[in-house]
């Protein structure tokens, strides 16, 4: 079969996805009245990082769709669909019958994960030359392709000197061979940040994972940070993220303009007026002239919870029910090791109306969170869109934070936020 690949030149952001795994699928978490990015994903991480360059969109989709059952139990639903293509528990030939649907997806690039659950039950060569059919019916299709290697397991998992350990470097670096001989296919390692390089046995670095397989927080940040640096070769130059202080909504003229009344969060009237603050022990303090320009908050809290609701609590929507929306704002995080959540959350308040956020917490058990990044670190929190139940209902919207008790001070600074109607994802 002849190949076409797309026109040279940068990749539009919007036009990345992922097929795989559980490694893939938790990216994202959905249920029956919510649907968030997870702070333990290394997409979700290369999403905020690459501040508005890359943007793998899901949505909330209830529907049970045959052969992406979450690990095989059938009836059950991942909860969303779009971009993410990803299926807890698939083995590689799982992942190669679900082909036909993924190609219906409207992409360029794909990211690929397959092969991490057959290490147990199949041989390398199966194994491989699966891969080898997944990436090349992707390139028969006209997409380029991100292959990723088979990812390092913690002991607990894969035995130290074990048949699997050996098999995934040998498929590793059949891999890199194969790529070499495939016009379009790439190959980004993530290995190369996850792995605790002082260790004999090439197991994942402390903190990394919670169960010796798949990501914590640390990890995923860890390796979301690596792969913005590697799509930054594949994607369109960052611009700045301006908000015009006219784009604001308007039902006839500009029905998808900025619904946040002061959305440059220009000093105008009392900060009381403009946002709502919860928190013991919380500090917001308007920003004039940030480092790239923008006005916005500094917000500072040395421990436990707190919430900045960015829109009236009184806000009602003007839009008609059927509409789909979309929040974000751009964070700057000063270096801290207490922070255990940074996350942007909106919500539908209609009846069975849905809530989104944006880098939602992860736990580890009985309410125990991972630690967001220690060091600092900068970029946009974009919920997934969401359709809106009925009109005239109140809408929320906040940044919601959390802070391990600390002897010092944690602060950052919230710039242009923005909540706007967007153009309905295409439904699969």
């Amino acid at each position: 079969m002849t190949r076409t690949f797309p026109t040279n030149g940068p990749i539009n952001g919007r036009r990345i996805a992922l097929l795989g795994t559980s490694l893939v699928q938790q990216n994202h978490h959905a249920g029956e009245r919510h649907i968030w990015s997870s702070a333990r994903g290394w997409a979700t991480w290369a999403e905020v990082l690459l501040a508005g360059r890359l943007d793998i969109g899901v949505f909330h989709d209830p529907l049970v769709h045959p052969g992406w059952e979450p690990s095989g139990r059938i009836g059950v639903t991942r909860g969303f669909g779009g971009l993410n293509a990803g299926v807890s528990g698939q083995k590689a030939r799982d992942i190669a019958l679900r082909l036909d649907d993924v190609l219906k997806l409207d992409f360029d690039l794909i990211i690929v994960d397959a092969g991490t659950n057959d290490m147990m039950v199949e041989t390398k060569e199966v194994i491989q030359a699966t891969r080898e059919t997944i990436v090349d019916r992707l390139l028969c299709a006209g997409k380029l392709v991100i292959l990723l290697p088979i990812l390092a397991r913690g002991t607990q998992k894969w035995a130290v000197g074990g048949p699997e350990r050996a098999k995934a470097h040998w498929i590793n670096q059949k891999s890199l061979a194969f790529a070499a001989q495939r016009t379009g296919c790439h190959v980004f390692d993530w290995n190369e940040p996850w792995i605790d390089w002082s260790s004999v046995d090439g197991v994942p670095q402390a903190g990394f994972s919670d169960d010796g397989t798949h990501f914590s927080v640390p990890g995923g940040y860890a390796v979301g940070k690596a792969l913005a640096a590697y799509l930054a070769g594949f994607l369109s130059p960052p611009s700045a993220r301006r908000l015009a202080p006219d784009d604001r909504f308007d039902p006839v003229n500009n029905p998808l303009g900025n619904l946040l009344p002061n959305a440059s969060l220009r000093g105008i009237g009392s900060l009381r007026d403009e946002i709502s603050v919860s928190g013991s022990d919380v500090v917001v303090d308007r920003l004039a002239g940030s480092a790239d320009g923008q006005d916005g908050w500094q917000v500072s809290l040395s421990e436990g919870q707190a919430s900045i609701d960015i829109l009236d609590r009184d806000y009602r929507n003007p839009l008609p029910a059927g509409a789909w929306v979309q929040a974000s704002c751009l964070v700057d995080v000063d270096a801290h090791d207490g922070w255990r959540e940074i996350s942007l959350e909106f919500q539908d308040q209609a009846p069975e109306g849905l809530t989104a956020r944006a880098l939602a917490p992860f736990d580890l058990g009985e309410g125990t969170l991972a630690p967001y990044p220690g060091e600092a670190w900068k970029g946009l929190l974009r919920t997934p869109p969401i359709r809106l139940k009925t009109s005239m209902h109140g809408l929320r919207l906040g940044l919601r934070l959390q802070l391990a008790p600390s002897t010092s001070r944690a602060s950052m600074r919230i710039t242009a936020p923005v909540l706007r109607q967007v153009v309905p994802p295409s439904l699969f």
